[in-house]
């Protein structure tokens, strides 16, 4: 099973589970043993009565005592507002090319990014957990995972000089997995961000941070990018724009900086395929750059919310047709409505297909989720859809979720 990157620990023995709420898995869930379901705009969680198959399932790259109740802790979600330009992290300096392996200098990499990386311990209701992170501006903001910190009661963070520091939690947006912190001072060594669209499969890479809590600095590794613009299912939401890295991630490596040949930070570790080997994942850079900017001013991104869970028509089996009544082979099959949502106030029912978004073609899940995404919270449109083999169109105001969603 795959795992995500945080390390549990505890004094004075590290122990190899997930952060807070043990090896929590990333979920590749299947509607009715075959459908996968896809969240319009990352819109709601809906659970599905159906069988769950085992796949690939990602782990926390945190690390947590391996407490019982680990297991069955449930993360608070954040009160969010709207998206704000933020002082955050600048943008990374003009395009570089990636350099080959073997010129590529790990020590002067390493010089010149440790002193910004910084372990993460935190206390919950649950017991203690560990993290990475990597300090952004001089006034001592943090970039982390936001499941490295979830339900933490008191954050500490220990500096590449070995001093600590209390934290406070500026933001955190669950459904991209950052969160951001703040200690107090000024002068803080800090990282360089990239641009992640630079990136090309098999750049080099380096990750740095709190691998499995171990004393006496954090951990490096090497590896290179394998793969591109994946999509990670997790527990809370479905992450998108994930850098694959054969770079060894492991627990406690949750918000600490994937490196390109440069230095500058083009990825933030975030999860491991714990039933392989060689396989990690970052959010990359540039994906993550406006959540983080917002998240520095305290302001959790909000989203526009239909409030549909939906599959792509041309996915559905014999049988799973005849269940839901649907003939056609393009298009967005409604499989569950989340009550109280716009979706579900405009009378929109599980079988319903729709093939229009305000005026838009829609011909699988991913084009109305771009659809909806490319709306305005609170915008009036008309969503057009196919019901027992007629075409019928309804007018709805799009609500708000909190969280950019994946």
């Amino acid at each position: 099973m795959a795992e995500r990157a945080g390390v549990p620990y505890s004094e004075p023995r590290v122990d190899e589970h997930g952060r807070r709420l043990g090896w929590r898995r990333f979920l590749q869930g299947v509607f009715l043993g075959a459908i996968v379901g896809a969240l319009v705009a990352a819109a709601v969680t809906v659970a599905f009565t159906g069988d769950e198959t085992s796949g690939t399932a990602l782990a926390p790259a945190s690390e947590s005592v391996s407490t019982p109740a680990n297991a069955t802790g449930q993360p608070a979600p954040p009160s969010g507002g709207q998206t704000q330009a933020g002082a955050g992290p600048q943008a990374g300096p003009e395009a570089r090319i990636a350099l080959p392996f073997e010129l590529v200098d790990i020590k002067a990499i390493v010089a010149k990014v440790e002193p910004a990386v910084v372990k993460i311990e935190v206390t919950t209701s649950f017991g203690a957990g560990a993290g990475s992170g990597f300090i952004i501006s001089e006034e001592g903001d943090i970039v982390t995972n936001a499941h490295v910190v979830n339900g933490a009661t008191s954050i500490q963070v220990i500096l590449d000089d070995g001093s600590q520091h209390e934290a406070r939690l500026l933001g955190a947006d669950p459904t991209r997995d950052l969160a951001v912190l703040n200690i107090d001072g000024s002068g803080y060594p800090t990282v360089e961000l990239g641009d992640s669209d630079l990136l090309q499969v098999g750049d080099p890479v380096v990750a740095i941070g709190n691998a499995l809590a171990l004393r006496g600095g954090p951990t490096v590794t090497v590896g290179i990018v394998s793969a591109l613009n994946r999509e990670v299912p997790t527990d809370t939401s479905r992450l998108t724009n994930v850098i694959q890295t054969d770079a060894a991630i492991n627990p406690g490596n949750s918000g600490g900086p994937l490196l390109n040949s440069a230095g500058e930070v083009i990825g933030i570790n975030t999860a491991i395929a714990g039933n392989a080997e060689g396989i990690g994942f970052a959010i990359e850079i540039n994906h993550a750059r406006p959540v983080i900017e917002s998240l520095v001013e305290g302001v959790v991104p909000s989203r526009p919310l239909l409030g549909v869970s939906v599959v792509d028509a041309a996915t559905l089996t014999p049988e799973q047709r005849s269940q839901f009544g649907v003939d056609a082979t393009e298009g967005a099959v409604v499989v569950a409505v989340a009550p109280g949502e716009a979706a579900e106030q405009a009378g929109l029912e599980p079988g319903d297909v729709i093939v229009e978004f305000n005026g838009l073609p829609v011909g699988s899940a991913d084009d109305l989720v771009a659809a909806v995404r490319s709306a305005t919270i609170g915008a009036e449109v008309s969503v057009g859809f196919i019901r027992g083999g007629e075409r019928q169109d309804v007018s709805l105001t799009l609500g708000e979720a909190v969280g950019a969603g994946g």
